[in-house]
């Protein structure tokens, strides 16, 4: 489901849009349609609470979805920063400890973070394909990292320094595990499905007034749309589509 909305984010949307709209539209016509009018109005005595149980479990559904979702994205933005602030930590350490001021480190540090930028943003899709380049550069600045923090001994900067590390590992990890996140499609239909039971329901309130249901269809169709909208635009990924994460963070080891 990821590889398709990240392909076709605006397109499916915009069909969304048209479907809805489509399935509302069809309702209001077969509800004043003389021809289904006698048969329709049958419905009209359906108790209420039978009519409002589509509505509550669709806006159940729909907040259970986009919270995961959501918490999915905060956790890419969060991993995206401390993996950042790690490699700023590794800098400022370097710079600190005269030891570490010309040994590769602080460089490597730096192509790894460039590298992020350059080479393997653009591979953070569902294809799980992340560059070999940035992880050629990652596993070398690993290697020089453990054997400084070795030659530092066990004092403070040799555990600021590992803490650093563990930091960009830890970022590292979770960034590329948001990318793997994705949405089962029997959930995404399910959710479909009740925002139609939910346009059924209002049209059945207002059966007997045809300007009211008119309006109430129109009011739940647009009412359906915003959750299911705002899946849409999240489910594509957390670095892709219109509300992609930016490398922002790591530009400022692009000097």
């Amino acid at each position: 489901m990821q590889t398709l909305l990240e392909n076709h984010e605006l397109l499916i949307i915009l069909s969304v849009i048209l479907f809805f709209v489509a399935v509302g539209g069809m309702i209001v016509w077969v509800s004043l349609c003389s021809f289904c009018k006698n048969v329709v109005l049958n419905l009209e005595g359906i108790v209420p609470p039978f009519v409002t149980f589509p509505a509550i479990l669709f806006s159940l559904s729909a907040t259970l979805t986009a919270t995961t979702l959501w918490e999915n994205y905060a956790a890419a933005i969060r991993s995206v920063q401390t993996e950042s602030q790690g490699i700023a930590t590794i800098l400022d350490i370097s710079a600190a400890v005269p030891s570490l001021k010309g040994s590769d480190v602080p460089a490597l540090a730096k192509q790894y973070a460039q590298s992020v930028v350059r080479d393997e943003w653009a591979t953070l899709t569902s294809d799980h394909n992340t560059s070999p380049i940035t992880r050629k550069h990652y596993e070398e600045f690993l290697q020089v990292g453990y054997k400084a923090v070795d030659s530092l001994g066990n004092n403070a900067e040799s555990k600021a320094l590992m803490s650093a590390i563990e930091s960009v590992t830890s970022g590292r990890e979770a960034r590329l595990g948001c990318v793997a996140f994705d949405v089962n499609q029997v959930r995404l239909c399910g959710i479909i499905l009740l925002g139609i039971l939910v346009q059924l329901a209002v049209a059945i309130v207002h059966l007997n007034k045809p300007k009211a249901l008119i309006t109430a269809v129109t009011m739940a169709t647009f009412a359906v749309l915003t959750p299911i909208s705002t899946i849409t635009f999240t489910a594509s990924g957390p670095f892709v589509g219109f509300i992609a994460i930016s490398p922002k963070p790591f530009l400022q080891f692009m000097k």
